[in-house]
């Protein structure tokens, strides 16, 4: 999957955090004067049901992109094998940077703005606003390329971030698409580093094999990398009970 949600590494440890601050500070300050709330609306209060939300949602990607590179590499002879180089303080600055670059894009796209737009034009404008948004986004965090590209970072991006805003606008709680997009990339740039931006992490292949872009299995595992992920959140969400907003 070509930077699934990926943005540039790089920066101190404190930045991010101050980073973080600023952005909920800028989240209040919209919450207040425009809608007379506080951040409390975007559901951070972990009750007992937004936890087994998001623990499913981080699940579920985990799972599912686990299963589907470990079928990929199987079809293709080039089994993954574990990096013995990579220790486990290399694995806390990697779920760091994970972490804090989910964090900013989840309080840009499904914090406050996302809520006062599902007040103010409701809830499938605010979605699709939302969806385009984060598709938009992503040109600039993955590159710009050929037309095709573009096109396909947008189309790709934007599917994901309408599976993260109607996460957030089904449920009430920012906690689920954190978890959900969390999840993707811990698999992603982590446990099978397929953002090549980040360097080998845990799990590797010998081989390097590559698929021909012209045959079919190249085609499949295109979907199933980057369009069936958002799908299933999609089909998920159709059965989570919907929560007052």
């Amino acid at each position: 999957m070509p930077g699934w949600f990926g943005a540039g590494r790089g920066g101190s440890y404190l930045y991010p955090m101050i980073g973080a601050i600023v952005e909920l500070l800028v989240s209040w300050a919209l919450l207040h004067f425009i809608e007379h709330r506080n951040l409390s609306v975007l559901g951070f209060r972990p009750t007992a049901r937004r936890l087994r939300l998001a623990g499913l949602g981080f699940l579920l990607g985990v799972v599912y992109l686990t299963v589907f590179y470990l079928v990929q590499a199987a079809l293709l002879h080039d089994p993954y094998h574990l990096n013995t180089a990579y220790g486990f303080p290399a694995m806390l600055k990697g779920l760091w940077y994970v972490f804090k670059s989910v964090l900013f894009e989840e309080l840009i796209f499904r914090g406050a703005l996302l809520y006062i737009l599902i007040r103010r034009i409701g809830p499938s404008k605010a979605v699709f606003i939302s969806a385009i948004a984060f598709g938009i986004y992503h040109w600039f965090t993955i590159g710009f390329g050929k037309p095709t590209q573009v096109a396909f970072i947008f189309l790709v991006m934007g599917l994901a971030g309408y599976a993260f805003a109607k996460a957030f606008e089904k449920t009430g709680t920012i906690l689920l698409p954190f978890a959900l997009h969390f999840g993707f990339n811990v698999t992603i740039m982590i446990l099978f580093s397929r953002n090549s931006g980040i360097g080998p992490q845990l799990f590797i292949q010998a081989a390097g094999s590559h698929i021909p872009t012209k045959s079919l299995l190249f085609l499949a595992c295109m979907i199933g990398e980057n369009f069936v992920p958002p799908l299933l959140v999609l089909f998920w969400l159709r059965f989570v009970k919907r929560e007052p907003f």
